[in-house]
């Protein structure tokens, strides 16, 4: 009977189909697959393959979605644990960074003080930050008038006359009943927007000195060959999971925002002006993949997944799924009636 038949091709196809996913010549046919993608890839543009507008809605549902997930919060919990265990093996600043890229860093950092002067301006406009300004300001000087009364002391004849000194100042700057520091640390308004304007002077000023940038280099020449402290020897597991979940309480509050929402698209739409008209072969070269990296991952991971699925017995049921509709379909049936 043709239903026998069809059954009976059926089952042929599926033993033929799990033999060649599961021998020993599936490596060469995962090479042969990846060489007839490859060149499709070359024949059609990745705009072809898809368009931004299809992958947008996806972009924004990974930012509002995964972030907050089981999976999101188990994974950063897990990464908390691995970065407070740290290495096995220690290592050193110059493992994770040599110095020629330091002194990149450090010049374009110091190349753009005009950028940090304005950010420091800004920040004079917060009567908090400018009151901080001040009172940093006025412990330095403190700081500095009590060691030079200290010096003084030791000298017969010096620490009175110091301690005139300073008395004298403290009365010239209309305060005889306060401190120096309380005249520079608590005056509001005026004061401390002076306080705060000199201070970023000071700041801006020091990045500008040539020196600057040789004592970046210097302090990374000091630490280069030290061991970089473990993460477990300045805090607690507890202090870093906690840091991580806020880290994630962060992202997962910005993620879905409509800024981010719109940077998502306009990344997308960069992405699809520049590669839009490229082959998609082309943007796998230009990700620095070869040909060889795609057949040996794909050798390394696909015959462990389909063998383990066949130990299962998954895999010929799933086979059976796909080809089972076409030949009981009415096409065959008419096809083996001849």
């Amino acid at each position: 009977m043709p239903q026998t038949v069809a059954d009976r091709l059926l089952d042929a196809q599926i033993a033929w189909l799990v033999g060649q996913l599961t021998g020993p010549e599936l490596p060469e046919v995962l090479a042969q697959d990846v060489d007839t993608l490859l060149a499709i890839g070359s024949r059609i543009t990745v705009g072809e393959l898809t368009s931004a507008e299809e992958i947008k809605p996806i972009a924004r549902l990974i930012a509002a979605t995964v972030p907050a997930s089981t999976a999101a919060s188990t994974l950063v919990e897990t990464a908390a644990d691995v970065l407070y265990d740290g290495p096995a093996e220690t290592f050193t600043l110059s493992d994770l960074i040599d110095r020629d890229h330091v002194a990149s860093l450090a010049d374009e950092a110091l190349g753009n003080v005009e950028l940090v002067e304005k950010l420091l301006d800004d920040l004079t406009r917060s009567p908090l930050v400018a009151t901080l300004a001040s009172r940093f300001v006025g412990r330095i000087v403190n700081d500095v008038v009590q060691m030079n009364q200290a010096v003084a002391d030791k000298i017969p004849g010096v620490g009175s006359l110091v301690s005139f000194g300073t008395k004298a100042a403290g009365q010239m700057l209309g305060a005889a009943d306060k401190s120096l520091q309380q005249v520079l640390g608590d005056t509001a308004g005026k004061g401390a927007s002076f306080a705060m304007r000199r201070l970023n002077k000071v700041v801006v000023e020091t990045l500008k000195d040539p020196t600057t940038r040789d004592a970046v280099l210097e302090v990374y020449d000091l630490y280069a060959d030290e061991p970089v402290a473990r993460l477990k020897d300045i805090g607690t597991r507890a202090d870093t999971q906690r840091v991580a979940g806020l880290i994630q309480d962060i992202v997962i509050a910005g993620a879905p925002t409509e800024p981010v929402s719109a940077l998502l698209d306009a990344l997308i739409d960069g992405f699809f002006r520049v590669y839009g008209e490229t082959p998609a072969t082309e943007l796998v070269t230009d990700l620095g993949l070869t040909r060889d990296d795609l057949v040996e991952h794909a050798v390394a991971i696909v015959p462990g997944l389909l063998a383990n699925a066949h130990a299962k017995g998954e895999l010929e049921p799933l086979v059976r799924t796909r080809l089972e509709p076409f030949f009981a379909s009415p096409e065959v049936a008419a096809i083996l009636a001849d």
